[in-house]
């Protein structure tokens, strides 16, 4: 199963030791409303507010968000920033007691990212600590574990299924002798399983990336968890909304099919699409294991790989109209056409409404 050894590398990288602990200063917003003082439960509001404790003068805060902001202190400016802007809390050694930090943005703020880094103490050489608990990592382990489990089941329930979903060569070529008998297979119950698989994995992608770039995307904002339960039910919610909507796709397909005259065609396009989404997937899971090889921390590389999915796709649709025209005898604009409304315009608004 080489193909999936990177699953495992992932899991792995997941519980690199840890140097900082980290506290995600979000459960302590507050937004000034006409009732007074509230806890931030994603209301409208330009300016959030936290205070900071004395147990934080060694930390070092973190603000994160893509569009510019402004950080005052006990009510005077301190800085403006943009991206990613770092301030050691004992710098602000003129306020004394609890700092009040407000944040001030001239749109409502929807993924802003406040984080405090605390360095942790060096242990004594003969002692042995536990490592800091991060609630993410340990979702991250806990589902790498579970989606080898489900892969592995589904090669020993259909090892050339698994392989035809994993065939790049397939997957680029123009003609292809035997795609009629596995696409044959579309609605069979172990093809669901992987359409399951695929969300799954997916939702694990997406909210890496929610996660490490919460600032580049405006769904971010939708999905915030504290706990290794939350993180969990929105990895279903998603993955649910990701299968419900290749379901969708699958119906879309079948209907304008229909109207274009193109019935041969549905089974041989949507398997494409699945296993287009499949090595996509693979792909930047494999990118992400080097993310984590080197450490990265910054929001840029996590956002590329949803643009990265989106070059992949693009290029995927390209050879799927070469692949139809090659086996049909349409007219190219009827063709084209066709795979605007069930390819194109759906890709288009689907990546509008995630990266924009």
């Amino acid at each position: 199963m080489k193909y999936f050894t990177f699953l495992l590398l992932f899991t792995s990288l997941t519980a690199w030791p840890q140097t900082v602990s980290e506290y995600n200063a979000r459960q302590d917003w507050q937004v000034y409303t006409d009732n007074g003082w509230a806890t931030y439960q994603n209301q409208q509001s330009k300016a959030i507010h936290f205070t900071i404790g004395n147990k934080f003068l060694a930390s070092t805060l973190v603000i994160i968000d893509k569009a510019p902001f402004s950080v005052f202190v006990n009510g005077k400016l301190l800085a403006n920033g943009k991206d990613t802007l770092r301030m050691k809390v004992d710098s602000l050694h003129t306020y004394a007691g609890d700092r009040l930090i407000s944040i001030y943005q001239d749109q409502p703020i929807y993924a802003l990212k406040t984080i405090l880094l605390t360095p942790q103490m060096q242990p004594d050489e003969f002692e042995n600590p536990a490592r800091v608990r991060n609630f993410f990592s340990d979702f991250v382990i806990i589902a790498s574990f579970l989606l080898v489990g489900l892969i592995v089941m589904l090669y020993r329930i259909n090892p050339r299924l698994t392989f035809d979903y994993l065939n790049i060569i397939k997957l680029f070529s123009i003609q292809e002798r035997d795609e009629s008998i596995v696409a044959g297979r579309i609605g069979s119950s172990v093809n669901l399983l992987f359409f399951g698989f695929i969300s799954f994995l997916l939702a694990l992608l997406f909210l890496i990336v929610f996660r490490m770039a919460p600032d580049r995307i405006w769904l971010a904002g939708e999905f915030t968890f504290d706990s290794t339960e939350g993180v969990f039910l929105d990895w279903f919610f998603i993955s649910v909304i990701i299968f419900a909507m290749l379901m969708t796709k699958l119906l879309l397909i079948v209907n304008f099919s229909l109207l274009f005259r193109l019935r041969d065609t549905v089974r041989f396009q949507f398997f494409n699409f699945i296993r287009l989404l499949f090595i996509v997937s693979i792909t930047l899971c494999m990118l992400a294991v080097v993310y984590f090889i080197i450490q990265t921390q910054q929001p840029g590389p996590f956002y590329f790989l949803l643009i990265l999915a989106t070059v992949f796709i693009g290029i995927g649709t390209l050879f799927l109209y070469l692949k139809l025209l090659a086996r049909t005898a349409l007219p190219v604009f009827h063709l084209f056409s066709y795979l605007c409304a069930t390819e194109i315009i759906p890709l288009l608004i689907l990546g509008k409404w995630i990266l924009l």
